[in-house]
């Protein structure tokens, strides 16, 4: 999904695709987005019952999809975080850790928060439409925000053992060029939401 990219990107991602139409389809907003909106509409636009929710500037392996099926029955109430974004995101102590609405407040103060910030997770498509939350713009909060709101709605987070992937860090980001965009205290607030749920 091209959030109106202006480099390029959709012709290179056409000309990598070209043979491949069946298994790659490649869309492009009219406007860009931003991170958040721009998430539902690939979700809007996919047509698995089951979807990889992935920034572009993160990598993809195939022992990423493997560990996936080494799960003997995915659950559509459970989205199925990676417990490490190699190199600097590291929550493979949380490894089998099940978080839900009941549990989440004993987290708030570990990394675990930065993991619900990353997003790069496993989903059914169904209910991620069914809970995602269009009336904010969370900006660079957006995946923090969207997993409070999919706790809330009494599903559940699983820490997967041996889900990884290459999460790549740089200054041409979306968290860092947009990150003084979200609003003062916005995250903060969502960490409390957190806390406070039952």
């Amino acid at each position: 999904m091209d959030d109106y990219s202006t480099n390029g990107d959709t012709r290179k991602l056409l000309e990598w695709c070209a043979g491949r139409k069946e298994s790659v389809i490649v869309y492009k907003n009219d406007s860009n987005l931003d991170c958040y909106r721009n998430k539902h509409q690939a979700m809007l636009k996919a047509t698995g019952e089951w979807c990889i929710l992935f920034d572009s500037d993160n990598i993809l392996t195939t022992d990423y999809i493997d560990t996936l099926y080494t799960i003997p029955e995915w659950d559509i109430h459970t989205t199925y975080q990676p417990v490490y974004a190699r190199p600097h995101f590291d929550f493979r102590n949380y490894s089998g850790v099940t978080l839900d609405k009941m549990n989440i407040g004993q987290f708030t103060e570990t990394n675990i928060m930065t993991a619900l910030n990353a997003m790069n997770f496993f989903i059914n498509r169904k209910e991620y439409l069914r809970v995602w939350d269009g009336s904010i713009d969370p900006v660079t909060s957006d995946s923090i925000y969207f997993n409070y709101c999919w706790l809330a709605a009494g599903n559940k987070i699983y820490m997967t053992p041996g889900l990884e992937y290459d999460h790549t860090i740089h200054n041409g980001s979306h968290y860092q060029n947009n990150v003084k965009r979200t609003a003062v205290g916005f995250h903060d607030s969502i960490i409390n939401k957190l806390k406070q749920l039952q």
